[in-house]
C-alpha cells in the first residue's frame, strides 16, 4: 500500500505542476520563460524569441484547445494595423502563427482579454473594443463608446465583459456587456466608478474590483466601496490565495517614476517592493501555483502567495532589457480571464492509470 501511496501522489505532483510557468517581454523585443516548479522554487528559462519588439503588447487566452501566448508589436506610426504573433507555451521560440497588420484601427491597443468560450480576444483602444475570433484572428465586430473620453481596460467573465472608460459627461464609469459584442449591441450597465480609474480585475466571489486614483475599490450592489487606500494612483491589481489583493500604486514627477507593489489582506496593507526607476507595471496571480508575478519598474518579481516571500528577482541584466510585461502559460478553458486550478480530467487519468499499474504489479 506503500508503494501504491507513493506512486500516485508523485503522479499528483507531477500533474500539479505541469504548466506552470510565466512568459515575460522585454523593452529590447526579448520573450523570455520562467518555469515555477512550485510555490517555493522557480527555474530561469531566459530569452527564447527576440522579435517581439521594443514596445510590444503580452497576454495570454485559452483557444478553445489550449492556452495561447499573444504578442502584438505596436506600430504607432500607421494606422494599418499591428502584427500579432500567437505562440504555444510549449515552444516560445517560434509563432505558430503570424497575423500582419490584422489589428487595423486599434493599432495603440493597450489591453486585452479572451472570451470564457475560447472563440474570442478583445481589444481596447481609444474608444473602440474589437473582437477577433482566435480560430483565424479576424475581426468580427466592434463596439463603439461614444460619449467621449475613451476606454481604459477590460476583463472579461463567464457571462459578462467588464471594461472602465472615462465618460466626459459623468466621470469614471465601469461598463457591463451580456459576454458578447453583438453587432446590435446597445444596451449595456453603466455606473459610475472612482475618480481616476484605471486597472480592474476579479477578486474571489467574482467581485469586479477597480483600482483608482486614490485606491482599490470593489463593486457591491451597483455601488463601490473603498478597500484599500493608496498613497498614488493604482495601475494594476490581482486577487492573491485568499480574500484579499495585490496592487501596484505608481506617482510621476518629471518623467521619473515610483512604483510601490502592496498586498492587501485581513484588512490591512504590506508594502512589498517600491522602484523608482521605469513605467512598467504589472501584476498577475499564477493560480496554478500561487505564486504572484510582478512587474515593477525595472524588475520582474516572483512571490510565493502563501507568506509573501520573495521567490525570485530578475532585471536587465538577467532578462536581456528592461521588463514590459508578464503574462501566465496555464489560462483555463473555463473562464478565459483566470487561470487553471484544481486537476483536469487528463491529469486525474494519470493518477488514476499509476495507481492502477502499482495494485496490478502489485498483484
Amino acid at each position: 500500500m506503500r508503494k501504491i501511496f507513493a506512486g500516485v501522489m508523485l503522479a499528483v505532483l507531477l500533474c500539479g505542476s505541469a504548466g506552470a510557468d510565466v512568459v515575460y517581454t522585454t523593452d529590447t523585443g526579448n520573450v523570455g520563460l520562467i518555469k515555477i516548479l512550485s510555490s517555493t522554487s522557480a527555474d530561469f528559462y531566459g530569452t527564447q524569441y527576440t522579435g517581439a519588439g521594443s514596445d510590444s503588447l503580452l497576454g495570454s487566452y485559452w483557444d478553445g484547445n489550449a492556452t495561447r501566448i499573444l504578442i502584438i508589436n505596436k506600430d504607432s506610426t500607421t494606422a494599418s494595423g499591428d502584427t500579432a504573433l500567437i505562440f504555444s507555451p510549449s515552444d516560445l521560440t517560434k509563432p505558430l502563427q503570424t497575423a500582419g497588420k490584422v489589428l487595423t484601427g486599434v493599432y495603440n491597443a493597450k489591453a486585452m482579454a479572451g472570451s470564457e468560450r475560447g472563440k474570442s480576444v478583445f481589444f481596447v483602444s481609444d474608444n473602440k473594443i474589437s473582437e477577433f475570433r482566435t480560430e483565424n484572428f479576424a475581426a468580427v465586430r466592434s463596439y463603439d463608446y461614444t460619449p467621449g473620453g475613451s476606454i481604459n481596460t477590460i476583463i472579461t467573465g463567464t457571462y459578462s465583459i467588464y471594461a472602465t472608460a472615462e465618460d466626459a459627461a459623468s466621470g469614471d464609469v465601469l461598463l457591463e456587456f451580456d459576454g458578447q459584442l453583438r453587432d446590435d449591441v446597445q444596451d449595456f450597465m453603466k455606473e459610475s466608478a472612482p475618480s481616476g480609474t484605471e486597472a480592474l480585475a476579479w477578486l474571489s466571489g467574482s467581485r469586479a474590483a477597480v483600482g483608482h486614483a486614490s485606491g482599490v475599490s470593489v463593486r457591491r450592489s451597483g455601488s463601490f466601496t473603498l478597500l484599500a487606500s493608496s498613497d498614488a494612483p493604482v495601475k494594476s491589481l490581482c486577487m492573491d490565495d485568499n480574500d484579499g489583493f495585490y496592487f501596484a500604486e505608481q506617482s510621476s514627477s518629471n518623467d521619473m517614476y515610483t512604483t510601490t507593489l502592496k498586498h492587501y489582506s485581513g484588512g490591512e496593507v504590506s508594502t512589498l517592493f517600491t522602484s523608482s526607476t521605469g513605467k512598467a507595471c504589472k501584476v498577475i496571480r499564477h493560480e496554478s501555483s500561487n505564486v504572484l508575478a510582478a512587474v515593477i519598474g525595472d524588475s520582474l518579481r516572483l512571490y510565493n502567495m502563501k507568506d509573501d516571500s520573495l521567490l525570485g528577482s530578475y532585471d536587465a541584466s538577467v532578462l536581456g532589457g528592461n521588463p514590459l510585461s508578464v503574462a501566465e502559460t496555464s489560462v483555463s478553458g473555463d473562464d478565459g480571464s483566470s487561470g487553471s486550478s484544481g486537476c483536469s480530467m487528463s491529469c486525474l487519468g494519470v493518477i488514476l492509470l499509476a495507481g492502477c499499474s502499482l495494485i496490478i504489479r502489485r498483484r
